[in-house]
């Protein structure tokens, strides 16, 4: 009986999978899986991953704007169907600026600070004696 049902199971997981695989391939960006084509996430504390999917046109424009509209960065790159790159913001001063992604008609924004934080806080030396 046990060798009768090992093979089924198996198959039966080896299907599902499949089926489950395909039907990931089948999300587009006009279905309500796909929530946007544009994407900036933060990765380390001062590292952010500017992500772009399906592209209009071949050719994007990448920029990076202060809260003054200063244009810090500037990227026109060929893409075909995504654009992926990483920031590092480390040498950055304290401000509010925009990521800026223009494909042909449409630009996309995403607005960040960056801000120093300074900590106060007491500590206990080591080479004091407690009981003297």
């Amino acid at each position: 009986m046990k060798s009768v049902l090992k093979p089924f199971l198996i198959t039966f997981i080896a299907a599902s999978l499949f089926s489950a695989g395909a039907q990931a391939q089948h999300v587009s960006r006009h279905t309500e899986e796909f929530f946007s084509e544009f994407y900036v996430v933060q990765v380390k504390p001062m590292e952010f991953l500017l992500t772009y999917h399906f592209p209009q046109t071949d050719r994007v424009l990448v920029r990076i704007k202060d809260g003054e509209k200063n244009i810090l960065f500037a990227e026109k790159t060929l893409v075909y169907k995504k654009y992926k790159k990483f920031f590092d913001l480390s040498s950055m001063k304290d401000g509010n600026f925009t990521f800026e992604l223009t494909d042909g008609e449409t630009t996309y924004s995403r607005s960040f600070a960056v801000v120093t934080e300074t900590k106060r806080i007491a500590t206990i030396q080591k080479n004091e004696s407690f009981f003297e």
